[in-house]
C-alpha cells in the first residue's frame, strides 16, 4: 500500500494544480502539526484547501480538517510573510518530490517550497534567493538549509527525464552487476512502482545485471520510459485508484501493466484520487489505532475481571469457613472452654507456656478435648487445633465464646469484602461488554468510499448535487429533506448547508442523526415536520432499542451552538441548542419501502411513510426487528410483487436499501400500502 507520492505522481498533481489556484488569493495558512501543513486559498466564488503533508503529500482536500486556535511561531511567521498574498505559479523541481509555489505579497515573490522526501521540510525563500524561514534547519554535504543562506536545491539523478526525446540510458551498463530495477531507480529517481513498470513494458526481468543490457534492451528501455513519461508531463492523464478487492493498494496517474487484472477506480482528477486514496488510508489507519486500544482495554480489563473473580471467591471461601468455625466452636463450647481453663491452669504450674508446648504429646494421649490440639504458638498464646476436619486457633487470652465471637465478626468482614468485590466485578463485567460491544461497532464500519464509476467518467459528467452525500428525500409536500450519518456528516449539515429559514430536527436521543428541511423561508407544512421527524427517529438508537415512539425536537439552524452550556467545547457532530425548541411526540420508528415504475424503469424507494406513500404505485412498512437487513429487503420486494407482479430490480438496487435499513436490522411490519 503506497504510503508517499513519487514524483511522477506529483507531477500530475501539480499539473493540475497550477491550472486550478494560479491566480488564487492566500487567505491563510494553518500548521496542523509537526508535518502537515493547510493551505485555504480563494477565488471569486471558489474556496480550496490545499493539504501538505512532508514527507507524503500535497494536494486540495474536500475534507473537514480541525485547524488549532493557536498558531505556532513558524506558522505566524509564514503568516505575516504571506497571508493575502497571490499565487502566481505552482510549479515541480525537475521530477523530484519537490513542489514549489511563487507567491506575491507585500510587492515582492517569495518561494514556498514543501519537500516531500525523506522526513519533509518547508523553506520559505525570499525574493533574493536566500532562505528566510525553514522548519528543520540542517546543514549536510550538498547545502545548507539555514536563515541567510542561499536556497539550493538537492542533487538530481543523473539521467534527466524532462528532456525532449528519449532518454539515454546507456550509463546503466557502468553499475557492473547491480540489478537492473535498482539500477533504474537510481539513475532516473524513478520510485519502485515505476522502474518496475518501465521493465514490464519492455520485457526485461528486473534482476538483470545493469553490465550485461544490449543495446537493444536499452532502447526498449529507452521507448518503454519515454512511453510512461510524456502522458504525465503533457498532463494526458487517466487518474486511478487500484483497488484488490476491497483494499485500495494505489493511487496512480495512469493504467499500469502491472496492476493487470486488478480493480480500477476511475477519477475526473488526480487531486481527486489522492484526495480519497489518502483520506482512507488516514480512516483505517485511526480505526487500527482505535481497535489496537480497545483491544489492549479488554485485555486489561478480562485480567482485572479474572482477579477480582479469585478475590471474590476468596472472601466468599472465608466468610464461610469462618462462620463453619464459630459454629463449630460453640457446638464444642464446654469442652473447649475446659481445655483453655485446664492449660492456663497448666501454665502457672508449668511456669511458660514454652514447657507447655513440650507436653503436648503427652496431653493428647489424654483422648479428647486434648486430642484435638495440633500445636501451640506461645507468642500469642495462640493455641491451634483440629476440630471436625477444621483447622481453627483459639487466643487463649479469651474464652471459647469470645473466640467464637471473634470468628463471626471475621466472617461478616469476608462477607461485606465479596459484597464490594461483587460490585466491582460487575462494573468491570460492564466496561468489559462495553468495550466489546465498540469493537464489534468498529469492524463493522465502512470506511467511506467516494461515489465513483466503475467506468470511465464522461467529458461534462454533470456533478452531483450536494445532499446527494447524505441520506436525501422529497417530503410529500415536495420539499427537501437531508439526513446526517454520522459525526462527520452531521457536522457538515448544520455548519455548512443549514441556512436563514431551515429548520433543524433531532431526536431526543443520543446517537441520532441531525436532520434538515431546506425551507429556505417558506411555511413547512406539518406532514413534512412528521415526515422529517420519523427520519430523525427511525435513523436513532429508538431502532436499535425497538422502542415502541419516541419524541423529536425542531429548531432553527442558528439556535445550534458549538459551545455548551457552561462553555465547554462540544466534540464533532454536537451542538448545544439554545431556546425554544419543537417537540414533536409519539413519533413511531418506521420506514416505507415502495416501489415507482416510470418509463419502464423500476426504482426501490425508502423513507418516511408519507413521502413513500406519495410517490410509490406501492409499499410496505419496515419498524424495528432482529431480522438481517437482507432478509427484510427480501420480504418486501415479495410482498410488492404480490401486489404489482415480477418486479425487474438490479442488484445494486437491493444493495442500497439494505444499506439504508437503521442499524442493518429490522422486520416487515405491514403489507397493506
Amino acid at each position: 500500500m503506497k504510503e508517499a507520492l513519487s514524483g511522477l505522481e506529483l507531477r500530475a498533481l501539480v499539473n493540475e494544480l497550477s491550472r486550478t489556484i494560479s491566480g488564487s488569493r492566500l487567505d491563510n495558512i494553518y500548521q496542523l502539526n509537526g508535518k502537515r501543513f493547510l493551505l485555504k486559498l480563494r477565488k471569486p466564488g471558489m474556496t480550496y484547501k490545499l493539504l501538505v503533508e512532508l514527507g507524503k503529500r500535497a494536494h486540495l482536500t474536500g475534507q473537514d480538517t480541525q485547524v488549532p486556535r493557536t498558531p505556532t511561531p513558524f506558522c505566524m511567521g509564514l503568516r505575516k510573510d504571506l497571508r493575502g498574498g497571490w499565487v502566481r505559479d505552482v510549479r515541480q523541481y525537475k521530477l523530484d518530490r519537490i513542489v514549489e509555489f511563487v507567491i506575491e505579497a507585500r510587492g515582492s515573490c517569495h518561494r514556498l517550497i514543501f519537500e516531500l522526501f525523506g522526513e519533509g521540510n518547508l523553506i520559505l525563500v525570499g525574493p533574493n534567493g536566500k532562505i528566510k524561514r525553514v522548519l528543520r534547519p540542517k546543514v549536510m554535504r550538498d547545502r545548507k538549509l539555514l536563515v541567510g543562506e542561499d536556497f539550493k536545491y538537492p542533487p538530481q539523478p543523473q539521467v534527466n527525464l524532462e528532456e525532449p526525446g528519449k532518454p539515454d540510458l546507456s550509463i546503466l551498463r557502468s553499475l557492473g552487476s547491480m540489478e537492473v530495477v535498482r539500477g533504474l531507480a537510481r539513475t532516473t529517481g524513478l520510485s519502485g512502482t515505476y522502474a518496475e513498470e518501465v521493465l514490464l513494458r519492455a520485457g526485461i526481468p528486473k534482476e538483470k545485471p545493469c553490465s550485461s543490457l544490449t543495446e537493444e534492451e536499452l532502447e526498449k528501455l529507452s521507448e518503454a520510459l519515454s512511453g510512461l513519461l510524456r502522458p504525465v508531463l503533457e498532463g494526458r492523464i487517466e487518474p486511478l485508484i487500484v483497488a484488490d478487492g476491497d483494499d485500495w493498494v494505489d493511487v496512480v496517474p495512469l493504467r499500469l501493466l502491472r496492476y493487470s487484472g486488478l480493480r480500477e477506480i476511475p477519477f475526473q482528477s488526480m487531486n481527486e484520487a489522492v484526495d480519497a486514496y489518502f483520506s482512507r488510508l488516514e480512516a483505517q489507519e485511526a480505526r487500527k489505532k482505535a481497535e489496537e486500544g480497545l483491544r489492549e482495554e479488554l485485555e486489561k480489563l478480562k485480567k482485572m475481571l479474572k482477579a477480582q473473580e479469585e478475590a471474590l471467591r476468596m472472601f466468599k471461601s472465608r466468610s464461610e469457613l469462618f462462620y463453619q468455625i464459630g459454629n463449630t466452636i460453640y457446638a464444642h463450647l464446654n469442652d473447649l472452654n475446659f481445655l483453655v481453663d485446664f492449660l492456663k491452669e497448666f501454665r502457672e504450674h508449668k511456669g511458660s507456656w514454652e514447657a507447655i508446648r513440650n507436653e503436648l504429646e503427652a496431653l493428647r494421649s489424654r483422648g479428647p478435648p486434648f486430642s484435638w490440639i495440633s500445636g501451640l504458638d506461645p507468642r500469642g498464646p495462640l493455641l491451634r487445633l483440629e476440630l471436625d476436619g477444621l483447622e481453627l486457633q483459639l487466643d487463649m487470652r479469651l474464652s471459647a465464646q469470645e473466640n467464637a465471637s471473634r470468628y463471626y465478626e471475621k466472617a461478616k468482614k469476608a462477607r461485606k469484602k465479596a459484597e464490594g468485590a461483587l460490585k466491582a466485578l460487575e462494573k468491570t463485567r460492564e466496561k468489559v461488554r462495553e468495550v466489546e460491544t465498540k469493537l464489534k461497532e468498529l469492524e463493522k464500519i465502512k470506511l467511506l468510499k467516494p461515489e465513483v464509476s466503475e467506468k470511465h467518467p464522461e467529458v461534462g459528467r454533470p456533478k452531483k448535487a450536494w445532499y446527494e452525500a447524505f441520506r436525501w428525500f422529497r417530503s410529500s409536500d415536495g420539499f427537501l429533506i437531508v439526513a446526517g450519518e454520522d459525526a462527520v456528516t452531521n457536522e457538515l449539515l448544520v455548519k455548512k448547508h443549514a441556512g436563514p429559514g431551515d429548520l433543524l430536527l433531532h431526536a431526543e436521543i443520543p446517537g441520532a442523526p441531525f436532520v434538515l428541511v431546506k425551507a429556505g423561508g417558506r411555511e413547512v407544512p406539518e406532514s413534512t415536520l412528521e415526515e422529517a421527524a420519523q427520519v430523525a427517529i427511525a435513523y436513532s438508537r429508538a431502532w436499535k432499542y425497538g422502542l415502541g415512539h419516541a419524541t423529536a425536537i425542531c429548531f432553527k439552524p442558528e439556535q445550534a451552538k458549538k459551545v455548551g452550556p457552561h462553555g465547554e467545547k462540544l466534540p464533532k457532530g454536537a451542538f448545544y441548542i439554545m431556546g425554544k425548541k419543537e417537540y414533536i411526540r409519539k413519533v413511531k420508528p418506521l420506514l416505507a419501502i415502495g416501489v415507482r415504475t416510470s418509463d419502464g424503469k423500476t426504482k426501490l424507494l425508502i423513507g418516511p411513510v408519507g413521502a413513500v406513500k406519495s410517490a410509490s404505485d406501492a409499499y410496505v412498512l419496515v419498524g424495528p426487528g432482529d431480522e438481517k437487513a437482507e432478509e427484510v429487503i427480501q420480504k418486501a420486494v415479495r410482498a410488492l410483487e404480490a401486489k404489482l407482479g415480477p418486479l425487474d430490480l438490479d442488484k445494486s438496487e437491493l444493495e442500497r436499501l439494505r444499506a439504508l435499513i437503521p442499524y442493518g436490522k429490522g422486520c416487515l411490519v405491514s403489507t397493506r400500502g
